[in-house]
């Protein structure tokens, strides 16, 4: 009896196992064989009870090709929506909430941004990416590279609540926001200056951050 009773378990462990492994290949390993399982499922399984409650097999297709339709707008729907969230939420720009919708009345040279560049700003502050990428020309005192540092402060300026409280996701979407949105100096943006004058600039005195800090506010403020 134990032989059978593990021989029959055996049976349907490799069945369970083959089953899944046809619906992971077959079935779930996109979104439209999902979608196209789904809809056949529910088409057969509306004919099936539509003629086993007595309707003719014309009006039990019709009423199950009916419903069949009104699940595929439903499901259409829904996939629509949830993909246009995933990437709205992926849209680097739009996880950021800014201070300003515009710069307007502001004079970009000051902030080291050309006044061609403006509208592409206004872009970036509307959570939208511009169409190609803002030179941010500020330098640094002792050399002729732009200076990160600058910028970093230029954007707790900007975003709603600042970044320099930003953990390891929040500043990585930040980086992955400077590096697709800016130049400095003509140059590309290099991660680990980012990361490195990232550190430097949180681990400031608290009075040498402000008063590096004011400059700019005054000009943003405008």
């Amino acid at each position: 009896m134990d032989a059978i009773i593990y021989k029959a378990a055996r049976i349907v462990y490799f069945l369970n196992i083959r089953i899944k492994r046809f619906f992971h290949r077959r079935i779930f390993h996109s979104q439209t064989s999902m979608f196209v399982f789904i809809l056949a499922f529910t088409f057969s399984v509306g004919l099936i009870g539509l003629s086993g409650a007595g309707f003719s097999i014309q009006k039990a297709t019709v009423s199950s090709a009916v419903l069949t339709l009104a699940l595929f707008f439903i499901l259409f729907s829904i996939g629509v929506f949830k993909e246009s969230k995933r990437m709205q939420e992926n849209e680097l720009c739009s996880f950021f909430h800014f201070s300003r919708s515009n710069m307007n009345g502001i004079k970009l040279q000051q902030l080291g941004f050309l006044e061609s560049d403006r509208d592409k700003l206004n872009l970036l502050l509307n959570n939208q990416q511009p169409n190609s990428k803002i030179d941010f020309l500020l330098i640094s005192d002792n050399r002729m590279a732009a200076d990160y540092k600058k910028l970093f402060r230029i954007l707790h300026l900007l975003i709603e609540g600042g970044i320099v409280h930003f953990k390891k996701a929040q500043k990585e979407k930040l980086f992955r926001l400077i590096e697709s949105t800016f130049t400095l100096n003509g140059s590309e943006v290099n991660r680990a200056s980012l990361n490195s004058r990232f550190s430097e600039w949180v681990n400031e005195k608290e009075t040498e951050f402000s008063e590096n800090l004011e400059p700019f506010r005054k000009i943003l403020k405008r």
